[in-house]
């Protein structure tokens, strides 16, 4: 029995959704869900989702009055089980903004850590191959990394512009802090290469007793030095120069920067 063709409306629909996916960003698209399930939107401060993993909420961010935008790979769920006691998600500053509406999310503290981008690349690509966090992430892994061999083949023959935007992994991340204007809308910077001494300024400036900082889900593999040639070097300095602009990267340094009126300000060398 042959397979009936799609008909003339269902094809149009498909296509406007591919143009509407394609030129319209995630974070309008999601604005334009808000007006249309206000309630729904409503209920994400609050609600609760369970996983064998632990619970995943944005509730104690509304009880302490603050945000923590959750880059990848940057040890964000070490520090939200310590502050908190549950799990984060990958929420963009601008999404959080959208969510709880720009009174609320101007006078909250928002906070996040940042990542050297060569080492971050390195683990996510560990992560990815080695299953991720769930299911979804080992099929996409299979799907998409499956015939990658190893990660010289993966920065340098894989992974492009359009590429790294394919997972949430290899995003930049600028583009889970900054607005579309490339503005970061985080009060503090925390550094992974720092964790415990930023973690201690956050824990403070929150008010939030809490035990010593949790260390979990993290990937094992050699240090990251090791992997990269000069080529891979420059290819990764390439992609992601506005987090080594913004953050102050250098493939094994960095200077690290504060958020000041609103801006990126060098405030020290670190070696």
């Amino acid at each position: 029995m042959s397979k009936s063709k799609p008909s003339v409306k269902s094809s149009v629909k498909s296509g406007v959704r591919s143009l509407y996916q394609r030129y319209i960003s995630d974070e309008t698209r999601f604005r334009l869900y808000k007006l249309r399930n206000k309630k729904e939107v409503e209920k994400l401060k609050t609600q609760v989702n369970y996983s064998e993993k632990g619970n995943f909420s944005l509730r104690r961010y509304y009880e302490n009055e603050c945000l923590f935008i959750h880059i990848t790979k940057s040890a964000g769920t070490s520090l939200a089980l310590s502050l908190f006691g549950e799990l984060p998600y990958h929420h963009t500053a601008q999404r959080y903004q959208t969510i709880f509406g720009k009174k609320d999310f101007n006078r909250f503290f928002k906070f996040t850590f940042v990542r050297n981008p060569w080492d971050r690349l390195y683990s996510a690509f560990s992560y990815l191959k080695g299953g991720g966090w769930y299911h979804g992430d080992a099929t996409w892994a299979e799907n998409n990394l499956g015939e990658v061999s190893d990660f010289t083949e993966f920065v340098m023959d894989w992974l492009t512009p359009e590429t790294l935007h394919s997972h949430m992994h290899f995003w930049p991340q600028s583009r889970f802090i900054c607005s579309a204007s490339g503005k970061p809308m985080v009060d503090f910077l925390g550094y992974f290469e720092c964790i415990d001494e930023d973690y201690e300024t956050v824990k403070k400036r929150l008010n939030i007793p809490s035990k010593q900082l949790k260390h979990t889900n993290s990937s094992k593999r050699a240090g990251y030095q090791e992997v990269y040639s000069p080529g891979m070097i420059s290819k990764v300095e390439e992609l992601y120069q506005q987090d080594i602009d913004n953050f102050g990267y250098h493939f094994d340094s960095f200077d690290k920067t504060a958020i000041v009126d609103g801006q990126f300000k060098r405030i020290e060398i670190k070696k």
